[in-house]
């Protein structure tokens, strides 16, 4: 188990977890406010992650999923319906201030002959983040193995 989220401060919640040859990551969170410590970095590529846990839909826990997906995660998201059914909101509307911030950045840094940014993720992997999610109904057991 490694802490690699929220260790330090509250947001950007993310545990990774290897058992039984699985890797599992519990919650891939966005940091909220200012970026006071760094986090240890997922000790595998995201291709290799096989399941997320998702404890719940704030954006500080799930918020970096679409940029997970981006790096090739393509296992499963594991998640109430209803976290799933908030994230289906929440990702796109991240997605979309991602996409918004971006482009505003970019004009500024051209009248300043400065590099485009680029979106810390785009609408279209957020949209592939969701078709990811496993939801599951409350007190539901289920196995990933």
């Amino acid at each position: 188990m490694t802490f690699i989220g929220a260790t330090h401060e509250v947001t950007d919640s993310c545990t990774y977890l290897e058992t039984c040859g699985r890797r599992i990551l519990i919650d891939f969170g966005m940091e909220q406010g200012k970026d006071t410590y760094e986090n240890v970095k997922i000790p595998c590529a995201p291709s290799k992650i096989d399941y997320v846990l998702l404890t719940h839909a704030h954006i500080d826990h799930s918020g970096l999923l679409p940029l997970l997906y981006a790096g090739g995660f393509s296992g499963e998201i594991h998640a109430t319906a209803a976290t799933a059914n908030l994230c289906e909101i929440m990702l796109q509307d991240s997605a979309h201030i991602q996409e918004f911030e971006a482009e505003w950045r970019s004009r500024k840094a051209q009248r300043r002959g400065e590099p485009a940014y680029e979106p810390l993720y785009t609408m279209e992997e957020a949209v592939g983040t969701l078709k990811l999610f496993r939801p599951h109904a409350y007190g539901e057991w289920f196995s990933l193995f």
